[in-house]
């Protein structure tokens, strides 16, 4: 009897010790993983019209990271996130120097929530000295909020992007696997 209270209680102490961490974890998040066509233009403005879009794409968003052996080394990921559990594959449709949205075509990053505002976060860009942040509302299929490039002397040149998201199937793993071999040129 004390092994298996130990036992569950060690396994509640680490989901306790990862939604700490912002692993998404519990049933607020089950809606959450998908595989989506994301749309991003300037903001204000409706993503759904494509005459004013920065960069288009698919992002997947998956239920739990992406075991590390299935991974290639070196990964192509974001390494603000110590998990990996989404990637994306977005085309820029024009060469607007105030986003960082599109530099990178391909990755594979961390999704979470915002301890503050429970608003679902990854990014799109990252570097030692800058990333593109995206926070968006998760809701009925649906992504809905705002993208951001930031760094330390960018300041308000980057303005705020609006961020759009359609629920187009499952989390596809097999996505984000491919997404990780990607090589910057």
């Amino acid at each position: 009897m004390f092994r298996l209270y130990s036992t569950v209680t060690a396994l509640t102490g680490l989901g306790s010790a990862l939604a700490a961490q912002g692993f998404p974890l519990g049933p607020k998040n089950s809606l959450v993983p998908g595989t989506y066509a994301i749309r991003i233009c300037r903001a204000p403005c409706n993503p759904r019209d494509s005459s004013r879009l920065l960069v288009k794409g698919t992002i997947v968003l998956l239920a739990r990271p992406v075991p590390p052996d299935s991974l290639p080394v070196p990964t192509n990921a974001d390494y603000f996130h110590a998990y990996h559990n989404a990637c994306f594959d977005v085309k820029a449709l024009t060469d607007d120097e105030d986003t960082f949205a599109g530099i990178f075509p391909v990755g594979m990053v961390g999704w979470d929530r915002d301890p503050d505002d429970s608003l679902v976060q990854f990014s799109l860009y990252w570097s030692p000295d800058a990333r593109y942040w995206v926070k968006v509302t998760a809701t009925g299929g649906h992504l809905y909020g705002h993208g951001k490039s930031d760094g330390p002397f960018f300041g308000s040149r980057h303005p705020i992007d609006s961020v759009y998201g359609e629920r187009i199937g499952p989390p596809d793993e097999r996505r984000c696997i491919a997404a990780a071999k990607w090589r910057r040129r």
